[in-house]
């Protein structure tokens, strides 16, 4: 009785984080990537996807380049509540392509989406 009880809690927190979807400008560098959302632009998700990583490379025609991205997949985020990482686990990549004008417009060219260092970068 007790296994059914822990194995139905362990469904109910699995069903809270359904998938969603996410659209704004990627980059990918050293291994991983950083994604600043379009909705909401203060925020730096760090995406962990090496398919994704790999497309963005064949795709993007300058080092560090930021690509229009939708992609779906559940946000994960550690630390605590004062702070900490922020993650976007991929399931799927819906578009990967170069910016169109007038996309995600809050974004400026001086956003610091891939100047900011992944939290366990050692260098």
């Amino acid at each position: 009785m007790r296994i059914l009880r822990v194995v139905a809690i362990g469904v109910l927190l699995a069903a809270c984080h359904s998938p969603v979807e996410v659209s704004g400008l990627y980059v990918a560098y050293d291994g991983t990537g950083a994604l600043v959302r379009c909705d909401d632009p203060d925020k730096i998700l760090y995406v962990n996807d090496s398919a994704l990583a790999a497309t963005y490379r064949l795709q993007a025609t300058q080092p560090y380049q930021r690509m229009f991205v939708r992609l779906q997949g559940v946000r994960a985020d550690s630390g605590s509540i004062y702070g900490g990482a922020h993650y976007f686990v991929v399931q799927r990549v819906l578009e990967l392509r170069v910016r169109r004008v007038g996309e995600c417009p809050r974004l400026t060219t001086r956003h610091p989406c891939c100047r900011v260092p992944h939290p366990n970068f050692k260098g």
